[in-house]
Parts: C-alpha cells; structure tokens; sequence
C-alpha cells in the first residue's frame, strides 16, 4: 500500500501522544524509545485516508505518511484546535536516517521502506520470491502477502475492513474518527466486498471480472506474474469464502486465505 510520495512529520508539544492516540487506529500512549506503531487515519465515516508508521524520537514522535499525502497532513493540523501539539516538516534524508538509526527495521532506500519494514515475515509466504531491488519481484511479494495498493486498490475510498487492513484497526484501540463504523462492522457484518489474494490459471488483464457460477461478483485489480506463469492476483470479492473457485474470464481463479494486514476470516 505504500506510495513513494512519502511526507515526514516531526510531532511536539506535551500533549503530542494524547493527540496522536485520539486520531489514529494504532495505539501510541505507551511507545517506548525507538519503538514504532503502524496505523491509519480514517474520516468519520470510516473511510481511509493515509497510512502512517510512528516512532518516538527523544521528546518528539516522528510520523511517516506512507499513504494519503497532504491529506493527512491537513487533517492532522486542523483539529488541533487549542492542544499542545505543533508539527514541523522533515525532509525525506533527515526523517528516513533517524527511523533507520533507531534501528526500526526500516531502510533509507525509498522504493522499499514499507515494504521491507512490514513483508519481512511476509516473504516466506511465496517461496523462491527473494525481494530485493527488483520491481517485479517485489511486487510479487507484496501480492503473495496480500497488501493493498493505495491507487490499484483504491484504497482511499474504502473502508480498512473492505481493503484488507484489519490489522490496523483493532478492535481494542480506543476512539478515533470512524471507530464506531469500524466497531459496528466487526459486531454486526456488514461487508459486502472483501479484499481477496488469487492464484489464477492463466493471466488475465487488471479489471476481469471475476464469476461466481456465472453470476459477477467482483473483479480483479492487481496482477503479478509467477515463474511458473501463472499470476497472483487481488481483487474485490462478494462474501469470498477461502478455498472456492471462481473463473476470471477462461482462468481458474483460487480464492487464498487472508493477507498479512487481514484479521478478519473469509
């Protein structure tokens, strides 16, 4: 889901934890040092509008905005109202070496940062796929993993639920924009979509439609080939079950179990 336009953010102020917690679905109150905390900031309807890693820094919490730009920035600076909360902009070498120093597991290459920092446990799940500074190995990784594309995925107009990002908003976190959307959702159901990995037969185009006994139930919106010729796949799925076989086209189209991100199951 990582975008290469990241922005960097250097957070102040005695009240920049309480701030943070109250606007992002990942808990920051209690980060220790050089600890670091992976959420997202959502509208109050529930939607997603960035993603974001933080790191405390001293006396200050860096945030990195992986996703959603100078949306999250606005957002993040108009609700501060009469807090004790100040932002300063970082440049890209100054924020990516303190994350690094820190020893976060991220990496100065910008290509790579998230997807190094989040896919190292995630690679073991396509063996043979070694990830390195290749484009097309990486992102097959990241399909294997089951990661969103911000712009492939569209995930901007979803709900993190829908997009496969449950992980990142868990239920125990506490009231941030859209958590009671999110709540009701996870209580009640509700989905209708769900973010799917594929294992397709044969290569079909970004867009197929995807079949379920001949009936349209989703399409396919991220492809990467495999060395076997075969092609991993996301797309959107009607209530996906794992294991079922839809077709996409002439393909065979083999609903895999949850991404990385994904905490809900099919």
């Amino acid at each position: 889901m990582w975008s290469l336009e990241w922005i960097w953010l250097a957070c102040t102020g005695s009240e920049q934890r309480d701030y943070l917690e109250r606007m992002l679905t990942c808990s920051v109150a209690n980060l220790e040092p050089e600890e670091t905390a992976h959420g997202l900031l959502l509208s109050r309807t529930g939607r997603t509008l960035g993603e974001l890693w933080l790191l405390v820094d001293g006396e200050r919490t860096l945030a990195a905005i992986a996703s959603g730009g100078e949306v999250v920035v606005n957002a993040l600076e108009k609700y501060i109202l009469a807090a004790d909360v100040a932002f300063e902009r970082l440049d890209w070498v100054t924020g990516a070496g303190l994350a690094t120093t820190a020893g976060s597991g991220w990496t100065t290459n910008r290509e790579r940062v998230r997807f190094r920092a989040l896919l190292g446990q995630a690679v073991t799940a396509a063996p043979g796929i070694v990830v390195d500074d290749e484009p097309d190995l990486a992102r097959l990784a990241q399909l294997a993993a089951g990661i969103p594309d911000w712009d492939a995925e569209s995930v901007a107009r979803r709900n993190p639920l829908e997009a496969g990002l449950g992980a990142l908003v868990p239920a125990d976190v506490g009231c941030y924009p859209g958590q009671e959307v999110i709540s009701k959702l996870r209580h009640v159901g509700g989905l209708r979509r769900r973010l799917v990995r594929l294992q397709l037969s044969a290569p079909v185009e970004v867009g197929a439609s995807l079949e379920r006994d001949g009936a349209p139930v989703g399409e396919v919106t991220s492809t990467a080939l495999q060395p076997d010729g075969s092609q991993l796949a996301l797309g959107y799925v009607k209530r996906p079950m794992e294991g079922e076989r839809l077709t996409a086209g002439e393909a065979r189209a083999l609903v895999l179990g949850p991404g990385l991100l994904d905490d809900i199951p099919f």
